[in-house]
């Protein structure tokens, strides 16, 4: 009796060992998130920034650059975001996802674009790279817990300009 509760323990262990949860079909899982940055940016087109950030925010998101010891969840992204300004656009785009072995954790980074308008009434576009940090979500779902974008470096000074 005891060889068989030890012989049933041993491949319950490796029934979950093997299950589609321990080894999660990663490909799928990248297409899942590159297609959350897809939505995300949709969203964020159709109904405004902030509204696209509040529904795909992780009640645990911060950013760094609203000190994300003091500001998380929704709160943080409205402090990071503010009201939507008329007449500005962020498109962007994944280049690039991958998603942790356990399949919990992905990200995604690739290119951005911010439209918007100068003081003098001028279109001002300034472009960049992004990273998204998505989790997945008890439910099941996607959600991003970290987002940040860093502006393209200017170009260096043309070749006339370095000489003395």
């Amino acid at each position: 009796m005891k060889k068989r509760l030890f012989l049933a323990a041993l491949l319950g262990v490796f029934a979950t060992l093997n299950s589609p949860a321990a080894n999660p079909d990663r490909e799928k899982l990248k297409a899942e998130v590159a297609k959350m940055e897809d939505a995300f940016c949709a969203m964020a087109q159709e109904k405004g920034l902030l509204a696209a950030f509040e529904h795909f925010a992780a009640p645990d998101v911060a950013f760094l650059d609203t000190d994300p010891r003091k500001f998380r969840g929704l709160e943080a992204v409205r402090e990071r975001m503010g009201p939507d300004e008329p007449g500005i656009k962020l498109t962007w785009s994944a280049s690039f996802s991958d998603v942790s072995d356990d399949g919990t954790l992905g990200y995604n980074y690739g290119r951005y674009e911010l439209h918007r308008p100068g003081a003098d009434g001028q279109p001002i576009l300034r472009t960049g790279w992004f990273l998204t940090i998505w989790k997945r979500q008890p439910d099941g779902s996607w959600r991003y817990v970290m987002d940040n974008g860093t502006p393209d470096r200017p170009p260096p000074p043309a070749a006339a300009e370095k000489k003395n």
